[in-house]
């Protein structure tokens, strides 16, 4: 028996009425619920979010739903891999006046 991560997204749904987000519940598992800003976050697995995704619109409570990007975003940015190195002109030093004090 051998154990396969599921890919998994989150759709932001937003509501007119954030009382009714608990009825969100049938498509997946609810993360968060702003009740100032009036959406929900749903959890659900990739391969059925285009089916739900049509079946939460119909519904007349919901504004609109956008589909996480997570995914396709690159997580490695700052890392040492890039190859960008920030470097300091000599004409910026210069520029800089320095007190004998602070020295």
């Amino acid at each position: 028996m051998s154990f396969n991560i599921q890919p998994r997204r989150s759709l932001i749904v937003y509501l007119n009425n954030p009382r009714q987000a608990k009825q969100l519940r049938r498509f997946g598992v609810i993360a968060y619920i702003s009740n100032q800003f009036s959406y929900a976050v749903i959890y659900m697995n990739e391969n059925e979010i285009a089916k739900k995704q049509e079946l939460i619109s119909r519904l007349g409570f919901v504004k609109k739903i956008e589909v996480s990007r997570w995914p396709e975003v690159d997580s490695t940015v700052g890392s040492g891999s890039d190859g960008v190195a920030f470097t300091v002109d000599d004409v910026e030093l210069d520029e800089i006046v320095v007190d004998e004090e602070e020295v």
